[in-house]
């Protein structure tokens, strides 16, 4: 029988209730206890939160900037580029405290940080740019004047500072120094360790490093740079980027300079060496500078039948400095040469020039006439580009220093590229590298130049007059022994002697008398006619009298007479003035007195001497062919006759 069903053994009448006497066995059903189980809203809410906690945990934003930044909308994302593949993306996000906007960009991949030190290839910030740069962008259709000297290694940026302090000290131009390494030494270090102070540097230092530099990859890095640039171009739109050479800088830096400048077509200027070697391009303006990589100087000579002049001017040719890019030499022998010469010219040890020196010898054995010579020389050089290609004529007797190319490109840069106020009816027809010391004239007269108050009465530069300018003078006289001629100038030249020899050969012309002395080239006639006619002059060296720092010399001891006069020497004119005897000996020539060339590699002991650099265009004294002072008004109302 079940425990539940046994009967109850006890006597009714006690009272006792039928429970207390109920079986209490394991088997018997217990009284329901209090559920565990919690209600189905508190299960609900405890999911949400759950799920909520793990979203926030999975997109928790680790990047974000100081709270006052963040109330900004210009923060932008970087795309990572495919791999092998460097592309600049369209902006790179900066703070904003100093901007209202800035474009959006795409969006950059995860971070990725491993073991590697420089395995960083997150989105790019730049923290420091933008309390540099303008609160607007630079419009677009006006020029900046502006120019920016940029380096990612330090020693680079410690090279390009002394050229970049002078250039801010001219106040020319504007002048900015950008950082784009990985380097973590601020800006104020770096001027500390260069001892630069603000008061004498006035120019604007940028620190377009982005975050996490030195753990960033070289990609990143490349994309830091054209991203960094590219925020330079919006805001201040440099007309010039001023760097060092190559294989100087990190190679992540060049590539995105490289990048940089195929998308927004700003000129670079990299140095071929030290800046302080170079500290002339501080005078130059920026429209000049963009100009640098253009300029092209191609050499002509007209040589004799000897050759130990030619062989003295070549070598100083190969001895200068090109700042990188080497000119074209033509060498036009006549038809009688030497076999000494010929000989001497293919064995000449040369460094340089060697593979861009050309010959060219004319065939008619017979002496040339006067047209013909003329001709000749002419015709032995035509620009690509007028305005960019220019010829340096070269006598066999000259002599070159090592810095004549640097005095050459800067005065080029300085007189013809840079865009001023000019003298009315003034055009300049090139730049001598000589200053005779007697005019080219039939008489051939002393030349004496302005005096020069930078100099004592005994021809010494005075110590309290260093700063001044380059002592240069404007002379109404061609220049057959070293000078460079302007190719546009030389163009009309071509046009001039063309058309005058046609009148010549039809009888047209009147019988005119001769200016230019028989001791020197026949074309000399006709170009000093043209610079009278349109009043064109030569900017002259007047300070190689009194300092050894010449740029050429004329050498007189293996001169010879010009080939369409040589059948006429020890012979007078037909009127028996033998002024303009044909020098049958080179004692006979003193058209050029033989200086001292400077032996200098670059023309910073001229500008030690003379600490301004070159003078205006306007500020230099103008002569006429016989040396007398004129003033522009007296140029434009006075024909060719007046001279």
């Amino acid at each position: 029988m079940a425990p539940s069903k046994l009967p109850l053994h006890a006597d009714e009448e006690l009272g006792k209730k039928d429970d207390d006497h109920r079986y209490t066995g394991p088997g018997r059903f217990k009284p329901l206890q209090r559920s565990a189980i919690h209600r189905p809203k508190r299960i609900v809410f405890l999911v949400v939160l759950i799920i909520c906690a793990y979203q926030f945990v999975k997109h928790m934003p680790t990047d974000l900037t100081p709270a006052v930044e963040r109330y900004n909308p210009t923060i932008a994302k970087l795309r990572s580029p495919n791999a092998g593949t460097v592309r600049a993306p369209s902006q790179f996000t900066v703070p904003s405290q100093a901007h209202d906007a800035l474009e959006k960009v795409s969006e950059q991949h995860e971070s990725q940080i491993s073991g590697n030190q420089q395995s960083y290839d997150g989105k790019i910030r730049f923290q420091d740019l933008a309390q540099s740069l303008p609160s607007q962008k630079h419009p677009k259709d006006q020029a900046s004047n502006a120019v920016v000297f940029a380096g990612s290694s330090l020693h680079c940026i410690s090279s390009l500072i002394p050229l970049a302090c002078r250039m801010a000290k001219q106040r020319l131009n504007q002048v900015h120094l950008v950082l784009l390494g990985k380097d973590e030494v601020s800006i104020e270090g770096i001027k500390q360790v260069n001892g630069i102070r603000d008061s004498e540097c006035p120019m604007t230092w940028h620190d377009g490093r982005p975050d996490h530099a030195t753990q960033s990859t070289h990609a990143r890095m490349e994309r830091a740079v054209v991203g960094g640039l590219r925020l330079i171009q919006e805001f201040i739109a440099p007309e010039v980027i001023i760097t060092e050479n190559q294989d100087q800088e990190d190679s992540f830096f060049w590539n995105g300079l490289s990048l940089h400048k195929y998308e927004s077509g700003v000129s670079q200027i990299i140095l071929p060496t030290a800046s302080v070697d170079l500290m002339w391009i501080a005078f130059l303006r920026t429209h000049a500078l963009k100009a640098w990589n253009g300029i092209q100087i191609e050499v002509v000579i007209h040589a004799t039948q000897s050759s130990g002049a030619l062989l003295r001017l070549i070598q100083s040719l190969d001895a200068a400095d090109y700042l990188g890019s080497f000119p074209k030499v033509t060498i036009e022998l006549p038809a009688l040469v030497e076999s000494q010469l010929l000989e001497s010219l293919q064995n000449i040890k040369l460094n340089q020039l060697r593979s861009h020196i050309t010959l060219r010898r004319r065939l008619e054995p017979r002496y040339m006439n006067v047209a013909e010579s003329s001709l000749r020389t002419v015709e032995s050089f035509y620009p690509l580009n007028p305005s960019t290609t220019h010829l340096l004529l070269l006598s066999p007797q000259a002599e070159l220093s090592p810095s004549f190319f640097h005095y050459l490109k800067y005065s080029v840069l300085r007189y013809k590229q840079s865009p001023g106020p000019e003298t009315t009816s003034l055009g300049l027809l090139g730049i001598s590298l000589e200053l005779p010391t007697s005019k080219p004239s039939v008489d051939n007269s002393p030349f004496t130049p302005p005096s020069m108050s930078s100099f004592s009465n005994d021809g010494i530069i005075q110590n309290n007059q260093k700063k001044t300018q380059i002592p240069s003078l404007l002379w109404q006289s061609p220049n057959s022994n070293a000078a460079l001629y302007f190719g546009d100038k030389w163009v009309e030249f071509h046009s001039f002697l063309s058309s005058h020899l046609d009148f010549e050969g039809k009888g047209s012309s009147a019988s005119k008398e001769k200016q230019i002395s028989k001791k020197y080239p026949a074309f000399m006639e006709y170009l000093l006619e043209m610079m009278q006619e349109r009043n064109y002059f030569m900017i002259y060296p007047s300070y190689s009298r009194h300092t050894a720092l010449s740029m050429a010399t004329v050498h007189t001891e293996m001169y010879h007479v010009p080939e369409e006069f040589s059948d006429e020497k020890s012979h007078t004119d037909a009127d028996g003035d033998d002024s303009d005897t044909v020098p049958s000996n080179t004692h006979d020539l003193e058209g050029s007195h033989e200086n001292l060339v400077s032996g200098y590699r670059n023309i910073m002991p001229l500008l030690d001497t003379f600490e301004l650099g070159l003078p205006d265009i306007d500020d230099l004294p103008l002569l006429s062919f016989q040396g007398r002072t004129m003033t522009p008004e007296e140029l434009t109302s006075r024909t060719k006759s007046s001279f």
